[in-house]
């Protein structure tokens, strides 16, 4: 398919733009099934906000997703996957394989991302991309990274050595040590670029639809509402007060508190009708902290089948790089 090949092609550049990666990755839910026909995509702005990138990137995405066949705008209704759109060779029956899985695996108990998961794991096992690669995973908090380094791990066992690294160690990291590549998710995707600087490439992972839905709920709150944000950090107040405010939730009153802070956590719990808890907040058991559980929603995320991919073919051009390199 002509719109994938040439996204595979701008891939090969060791700082490929977000913008490329977004699309490639929307492109292969498509493809995949995983967003079928007629489906509703974000709109611009409130994908943006999820995502934190450009609205401007957003739209060029879109546009680009248009022009190979992907998807188009209707007026009043949005952008919508296409009826027929554009299926990689053999992925009628392959789809027919992943149903008849996702059915047996479900009368076993197990969800559908537990199946992608472990799907991924076995076909980067059969398909090793070389030698043992050194990848930094770079977020803006400790526990984030801790988690998302793990999770990619898990993905690639016994081929990965995974770090997990706050953003603004990225450079004094890259100048004393050696690694191959830089991972992150979308939400730090430009700042990690900046980070680099070019000197080794940064995948940027989209996230799952567990967290999409979460943004979405919240922009969608009546004017007025107030949604507490509890964090470990000041830093991870920031981050998420800055997708409330770009998703045009401009009428929804942020109160925030971080761990420790009594007073701070009481205002939450006394008011607030939406109570977002950061990974850090439940590590620290913090969800205990507040009445009514029935507002508490985890500020948590799960990455894409089509992150994995993504890095996965990420891994295949670094370590056929190295390859070549150790030839020559």
């Amino acid at each position: 398919m002509a719109a994938s090949r040439h996204a595979l092609d701008i891939e090969r550049d060791s700082d490929v733009p977000i913008s490329t990666q977004i699309f490639w990755q929307l492109a292969y839910q498509i493809e995949s099934g995983r967003l079928q026909p007629g489906t509703r995509l974000p709109p611009v702005r409130e994908l943006g906000a999820a995502l934190r990138v450009n609205p401007n990137t957003i739209r060029a995405v879109y546009r680009r997703l248009a022009d190979g066949g992907y998807v188009e705008g209707r007026h009043g209704a949005g952008t919508r996957v296409v009826d027929r759109p554009p299926v990689r060779r053999g992925s009628e029956a392959l789809a027919g394989i992943v149903a008849e899985t996702l059915r047996r695996a479900a009368q076993l108990g197990f969800a559908p991302d537990e199946v992608a998961q472990a799907t991924f794991t076995a076909a980067t096992e059969r398909k090793r991309p070389g030698p043992h690669l050194r990848i930094l995973f770079a977020e803006c908090t400790s526990a984030d990274a801790a988690v998302d380094a793990e999770r990619i791990t898990e993905a690639f066992p016994e081929r990965l050595e995974v770090i997990p690294v706050l953003l603004d160690d990225l450079p004094d990291r890259l100048e004393r040590y050696h690694y191959d590549l830089v991972a992150t998710t979308t939400f730090h995707a430009d700042e990690a670029q900046a980070y680099v600087a070019g000197r080794v490439p940064v995948v940027a992972m989209l996230v799952g639809p567990g967290y999409m839905s979460l943004v979405h709920e919240i922009s969608q709150l009546r004017a007025g509402s107030k949604v507490g944000v509890v964090c470990g950090s000041q830093r991870g107040v920031e981050n998420i007060a800055e997708v409330l405010q770009l998703s045009g939730s401009s009428d929804v009153r942020v109160l925030s508190a971080v761990a420790h802070t009594e007073a701070e956590l009481d205002l939450v719990d006394r008011e607030a009708d939406l109570v977002l808890l950061s990974r850090e907040a439940m590590a620290l058991g913090l969800e205990g902290r507040f009445q009514r559980p029935e507002r508490l929603r985890e500020w948590t995320y799960e990455f894409d089948p089509a992150a994995f991919e993504l890095l996965r073919r990420a891994l295949e051009r670094v370590a056929g790089g190295a390859s070549k390199d150790g030839q020559t």
